[in-house]
């Protein structure tokens, strides 16, 4: 019986455009999917065909959903803040805006960063939005509870469980009668087809969802994030997941393989043959599946002791199988290390019984700086362009992630302590960074007591 599918109830916009509405997005599947792009086929001999999108899903496990959700994790993980940029010629923003101003090592961070870089450009003064309806729509995707929805992190982890396995991830904005947008709906991306423009004026004409009997929705009201198809950059997306489609279909037959054996149905222990009668004739199927339950009631322990039966007349071949061919660890590694470089996770991450503290901070750090800040930065990169303008036509305001990537703590307290000796910072900026409340006699610097000021043309000061 095909499961239903569910449309998205939509707030009325005037044009016409969504002739459909129900109830939310919370269980739609009709076993329709979109063609894959690219190659029909996934494997230098042609003889595989390449997946398509939900297939792309179904092969989410092992090494490959565990290096896809710790991607998730750490995309959902990091902070993204709302700032508000302020040029010279630029009056103040909006005296209702909650506002503060960002430390000068933000500052610095915004101007290195290329996803933010261009708002900050130039002579231009950034404050941090505190309070505002998108910091709201962000945190509370769904805020109607009789409707269901995700949560924030859950929006955000599976928009890039979805980027890690199928290349693509859509956002349905639903927006109020005065078009402010007021709810997210995160599309399940195999179920999602972008339709082309015939006329040739924009690439996308609408996204159609579910099939058939699905809807259709307007490129401005759909967000979408995706890996760029080096077949075709602006449709679709590539997924690492499909980059290492062969290493994961070798895997699972090699799982498969394995699971057989200890089940004694891969590969048969002996094989016994009955004379049968004096003319050389078979026993016959029923009588071999007879003898056959009987052996396995009698012998088959655990799996083990299977005999299998023939129909025909001969003897009894045991039947040895190297060790070795029952798994080659080195080769799994191999596979497994290979589906760990195109998600961009280093092996210690999978392995951390086996990696000790040094190797472990390594690989967070290689994991948050090679994953994880290019992930933020297409994730923000998508948000500023399609999102946030919703919110500000003007071009203010826009949205930026801490850095994934952790700064070396050491570094931090001794550069922090040799400002502090040299009395470039006080007692109580130092506190602070050490995540410590300020003290009354904490607002002077301390130097050295070889150190005096010195005037302009160089003398001390008295």
């Amino acid at each position: 019986m095909t499961e239903p599918v569910y449309t998205l109830a939509l707030a009325p916009l005037g044009d016409g455009t969504y002739a459909k509405a129900a109830s939310a997005p919370v269980a739609s599947a009709s076993g329709w999917v979109d063609a894959p792009l690219g190659s029909p086929f996934s494997d230098a001999f042609r003889k595989n065909r390449a997946p398509h999108p939900r297939e792309l899903v179904q092969q989410l496990i092992g090494t490959a959903y565990a290096c896809a959700t710790l991607n998730a994790d750490l995309v959902a993980a990091a902070r993204l803040r709302l700032y508000v940029r302020t040029r010279r010629d630029e009056p103040k923003a909006n005296p209702y805006l909650l506002a503060v101003p960002v430390p000068r090592k933000t500052l610095a961070r915004l101007k290195d960063d290329p996803a933010s870089a261009p708002f900050v450009a130039g002579d231009s003064g950034v404050e941090e939005v505190t309070c505002h309806p998108l910091l709201d729509l962000l945190k509370r995707p769904n805020p109607d509870p009789d409707r269901g929805g995700l949560c924030g992190y859950d929006l955000r982890w599976m928009t890039q469980l979805y980027l890690e396995s199928v290349g693509r991830a859509y956002w349905l904005v639903e927006r109020d009668g005065m078009g402010v947008p007021v709810q997210l709906w995160l599309l399940r991306s195999h179920l999602v087809r972008e339709v082309p423009d015939p006329t040739g004026r924009r690439l996308i004409d609408r996204y159609e969802y579910g099939g058939g009997r699905g809807a259709s929705f307007r490129p401005a009201d759909v967000i979408k994030f995706h890996f760029p198809d080096p077949e075709n950059p602006y449709f679709g997306g590539y997924a690492p997941l499909a980059a290492a489609i062969e290493k994961i279909r070798i895997a699972r037959k090699e799982d498969a393989h394995i699971n057989a054996m200890l089940e004694n149905m891969g590969r048969p222990d002996a094989v016994w043959s009955p004379r049968g009668d004096t003319e050389g004739s078979g026993i016959g199927v029923a009588e071999a599946q007879r003898v056959r339950s009987a052996f396995r009631s009698a012998f088959a322990q655990a799996g083990r002791g299977g005999v299998m039966i023939s129909e025909f007349p001969g003897t009894l071949q045991p039947l040895q199988w190297a060790p070795q061919d029952v798994v080659e660890i080195e080769r799994a590694l191999a596979i497994k290390t290979d589906i760990c470089n195109v998600f961009g996770v280093p092996d210690a991450k999978l392995e951390r019984n086996a990696a000790n503290l040094a190797a472990a901070r390594t690989a967070d750090y290689a994991h948050s700086k090679d994953a994880g800040l290019p992930r933020v930065l297409r994730h923000q990169e998508s948000l500023n362009a399609r999102l946030v303008p919703m919110f500000d036509p003007g071009g203010r305001l826009f949205v930026a992630y801490d850095s994934p990537v952790r700064e070396d703590e050491v570094f931090e307290f001794e550069q922090t302590r040799a400002a502090v000796m040299a009395g470039a910072i006080t007692r109580n900026e130092m506190r602070a960074s050490l995540g410590l409340d300020p003290v009354p006699w904490g607002d002077l610097p301390l130097v050295a007591k070889d150190m005096v000021a010195a005037d302009a043309t160089g003398r001390p000061q008295t």
